[in-house]
């Protein structure tokens, strides 16, 4: 009998559960406070844009520095 009482008891917790997550869930695609789909978009494409720049100068400064390694003489002899 106990072990009854403990199954029904985890069922109707569980059951609570699952309809407070339905109803946070319902409350939060409706809810408007956050970001929209165009300011998440504008955002993207702006860190895109700062990470395109900061490759381009980590190249330019690789590509100068490569280019002032000294190249090595054969030996004349």
């Amino acid at each position: 009998m106990t072990l009854l009482r403990l199954q029904l008891s985890l069922a109707t917790f569980a059951g609570r559960l699952a309809h407070r997550l339905r109803d946070d869930l319902d409350r939060i695609r409706t809810d408007e406070d956050g970001l929209t789909t165009t300011e998440i978009a504008v955002a993207t494409f702006l860190l895109v844009g700062a990470a395109i720049v900061v490759m381009g100068i980590i190249y330019v400064a690789a590509r100068s520095s490569a280019e002032n390694i000294p190249v090595p003489q054969a030996p004349t002899g």
